[in-house]
């Protein structure tokens, strides 16, 4: 396979993902809505024809709520250790020496990323750009993506991490070494309640899009 997309994501514990979130949801609430998204995500991206799925967890080793969704196609990697970009460097690395031609790095907070966005993303590197990204309403990006060539550990040097900086950060170092960068539409994410408001008109908009979002959402999960 000459193509992965690899998904970031943790063990679903209430306490221990979405903590942001959680203030203003609560723990549990949190928690049911990030399963939710992953239902979406692991259901969504994988198309074992046209490229590897990765999913790149956050513990050493993936746990039942992990496992019981991200299964066969989806290959289980670890994320290891270090700050984001550190983590978004070994993992397409290592996508890259297996063997992929390009290489996708996705966050898990963003329930409506599709197939379709990222077989948009692919076509963008095969068309020629070097670096592939979709920016995501608070200033950062729900994806990226790198062809062979592109210095992976260069571009993720020096980006103001978990701000609203961190994409104008990478596009800053596409350009300061060398590589072009194409931005795709834009993704929102979920980090905090204010997110939600945004992710409920984006999904009465596209009905059926994260149906297992949407169906946490109408049943109370984010309030």
């Amino acid at each position: 396979m000459r193509r992965a997309v690899v998904l970031f994501a943790r063990e679903p514990v209430p306490g221990r993902v979405k903590t942001r979130l959680a203030a203003g949801v609560g723990a549990k609430g949190a928690a049911r809505l990030y399963e939710a998204f992953l239902d979406d995500l692991s259901e969504a991206l994988p198309r074992p024809d046209r490229w590897r799925a990765v999913l790149a967890c956050a513990e050493p080793s993936p746990g039942p709520g992990l496992t019981s969704r991200f299964r066969p196609p989806w290959e289980l990697w670890a994320q290891g250790d270090g700050d984001l970009g550190d983590r978004l460097t070994r993992m397409l690395v290592r996508a890259l020496a297996e063997g992929a031609e390009a290489a996708l790095a996705a966050g898990s907070d963003a329930p409506t990323l599709d197939a379709e966005v990222v077989g948009r993303a692919f076509s963008a590197l095969s068309e020629g750009s070097d670096v592939v990204a979709c920016p995501s309403p608070d200033g950062g990006f729900a994806l990226v993506g790198v062809g062979r060539g592109v210095d992976v550990p260069a571009l993720f040097a020096g980006i103001r991490w978990s701000g609203p900086d961190a994409f104008r950060d990478l596009v800053a170092a596409a350009e300061r070494i060398g590589s072009t960068i194409r931005t795709l539409e834009a993704v929102p994410d979920v980090d905090v309640a204010r997110d939600l408001e945004r992710l409920r008109d984006l999904l009465t908009d596209r009905p059926g899009v994260a149906p297992r979002t949407a169906a946490a959402l109408a049943s109370g999960a984010g309030t």
